[in-house]
């Protein structure tokens, strides 16, 4: 029998993502990087339609947020123009269609489009994120670690993922407490509802109820 995934399996994502205080130094140093700059074109309920922007092989400097200039976009798009002049033929376009998340899974299927339609209609989004992304391998496991700028400044993600369930992962030191299911932490809902806003009362809330990590190995795993 073929260990290959089905192709139905093959339109899930299956992944975990932490909360992370400060980007691992190896991740940086030794890490894969690119910018991703993204708007969602439809988000309710867990769904969404997304348009993103990808530049492998950059990172940007995020500047501090300005609220008397850098509202409703504003800041994405700035740095969005310069990236572009910049890029060359190392920028790349996809539309992705997404389902609500449970327990580590999500449906995804994406789709490469035309760069300059991708970014027009970032031109002309007013919800709009921007973040470098690293990747690497810790263990057997690939990581990325989204550190975003903007109306979201601060705010590092860490995500593990893999090909079927996010079960049985070693977490590592880095991660603070998982968000897997935590819808705040969203890209749909941060591109509405930014860190910056609630990021003070989700700290509070962190102190006052401590870390928490899924356990999703079963009885067979204990």
């Amino acid at each position: 029998m073929s260990d290959l995934p089905d192709l139905e399996t093959l339109n899930f994502e299956f992944e975990r993502k932490f909360f992370v205080e400060e980007l691992p130094s190896e991740a940086l140093e030794h890490g894969s990087h690119q910018v991703i700059v993204q708007a969602y074109l439809f988000a309710a309920d867990g769904y969404a339609v997304r348009m993103r922007l990808a530049f492998p092989g950059r990172a940007v400097d995020l500047p501090p947020f300005d609220d008397t200039v850098d509202f409703l976009g504003a800041y994405e798009r700035r740095l969005l123009v310069g990236l572009l002049a910049e890029a060359g033929d190392e920028v790349a376009a996809w539309i992705a269609v997404k389902s609500p998340a449970g327990t580590g899974e999500r449906y995804e299927m994406e789709a490469e489009v035309d760069v300059s339609v991708a970014e027009q209609i970032l031109r002309r989004s007013p919800n709009v994120i921007l973040k470098n992304r690293y990747s690497l391998w810790y263990d057997e496991d690939g990581w990325e670690f989204d550190v975003f700028g903007g109306q979201n400044e601060g705010l590092i993600i860490a995500e593990c993922e893999r090909l079927a369930p996010v079960t049985d992962l070693r977490i590592p030191s880095f991660c603070r407490t998982e968000v897997t299911e935590d819808l705040r932490f969203t890209n749909d809902y941060l591109s509405k509802e930014p860190w910056r806003q609630w990021k003070d009362m989700y700290r509070q809330e962190l102190r006052a109820k401590g870390p928490y990590f899924m356990d999703l190995r079963g009885p067979e795993g204990i």
